[in-house]
């Protein structure tokens, strides 16, 4: 992994924690002690391992990945009603005249059910809705240029989180939110068309079961689309939804998978984090220093100098170097101001911080 411990330069007094070491730090708060995981450093290295099976197939579309995460998993899986009883169900029922629903089976990769409605919403053709035409980033296909490996990269780190023992996924009921842009411009619909895009909301319920060894798994889960009106200034920020205390370390577990996987400084994302509300660099510098002090007893020596140094020689070109990688369409785009970099770090899903994420953040900050 590219997360090394932090080695202290020459002159530096205060240490950052590193993303690897938030783990343990959650694992242990008041909020994550439901997980109970009685070995928790296995725990965590076989999580950065799937993660790094993930860096190796960055942007490239790899639906394998998602059967061996599932298979891998130890997560408890609950499950609920039978499949096919909930497709009669939401056949029968009309939830609105812009969602439809499909089945998608993890085995092999494929829908198994598409609802015909598909066609009266979209205007697109059932053997076009695919998931190699959604995520594969094909010559002419569904998915948005800005959002593809966005979602991909999402979407595989949700596979892990639904592995990691402790967690608990109840059939029909606990699901993964995402929304991102498709084409449209092929629809036969012609207000569509001419839009080009759409915004599309999914739910992914996990439901079916495969036994493995001895224990139960999900092998499909049952996804609820709305079609949205596009949002010009959108971000890839998915979440799951399940029970309040278990919803706030999950989601906080995808923030950090995310993160560790982009690899940024966690000095950056606090300067960026502080930034969103401000454009002077002595806020920044004093809302950090604040923050420090009451979660890590730390009295920092962050000026607005410092804070201006930081984003000009190291923020700004890894934001660049970053959105070269997981949106093609900003090739050759340089970030050239802070604006730009805490719009950047946005759409890859690191601003805003959690709330749960940022305390344990600035708890791990230790002083030389």
């Amino acid at each position: 992994m590219t997360d090394k411990l932090y080695i202290a330069r020459v002159g530096d007094r205060i240490v950052f924690p590193t993303w690897r070491s938030l783990f343990h730090s959650l694992y242990h708060s008041e909020e994550g002690r439901f997980l109970n995981v009685p070995d928790c450093k296995s725990v965590i290295n076989s999580v950065l391992e799937k993660v790094e099976a993930v860096r190796l197939t960055e942007t490239t579309f790899v639906p394998g990945l998602s059967m061996r995460f599932v298979l891998e998993g130890a997560a408890e899986y609950q499950p609920g009603v039978p499949i096919q009883q909930v497709n009669n169900f939401l056949n029968g029922f009309n939830f609105g005249s812009n969602e439809f629903h499909t089945i998608y089976d993890i085995p092999t990769s494929t829908y198994s059910f598409i609802s015909p409605k598909l066609e009266d919403i979209l205007g697109i053709s059932q053997r076009d809705f695919t998931l190699p035409n959604l995520y594969g980033n094909l010559p002419g296909g569904m998915h948005h240029p800005s959002d593809v490996f966005h979602a991909v990269r999402w979407g595989n780190l949700a596979y892990v989180v639904f592995g990691i023992p402790g967690f608990r996924f109840r059939a029909n009921e606990d699901h993964y939110l995402i929304k991102h842009r498709i084409r449209v411009s092929d629809s036969c619909i012609k207000p569509l068309a001419n839009s080009e895009y759409v915004m599309i909301e999914k739910r992914c319920y996990l439901c079916n079961d495969i036994i493995s060894g001895d224990k139960l798994r999900p092998s499909m889960h049952l996804d609820r689309w709305t079609v949205l009106d596009n949002e010009r200034n959108h971000f890839v920020r998915p979440q799951f939804v399940t029970t309040p205390d278990q919803s706030a370390v999950m989601n906080a577990v995808l923030y950090l998978l995310n993160a560790l996987l982009l690899n940024v400084p966690t000095k950056f994302i606090l300067f960026m984090n502080e930034r969103m509300d401000t454009d002077r660099n002595k806020a920044v510098a004093v809302r950090v220093s604040e923050k420090m002090e009451r979660y890590a007893r730390v009295k920092p020596d962050i000026d607005d100098q410092k804070v201006a140094d930081c984003f000009a020689k190291t923020i700004r070109a890894k934001m660049s170097d970053l959105i070269h990688i997981w949106e093609p369409t900003a090739e050759g785009h340089s970030v050239k101001t802070d604006a730009e970099a805490v719009r950047t770090a946005q759409k890859l899903g690191l601003l805003p911080i959690p709330l749960l994420v940022e305390r344990l953040l600035y708890q791990g900050i230790s002083e030389l």
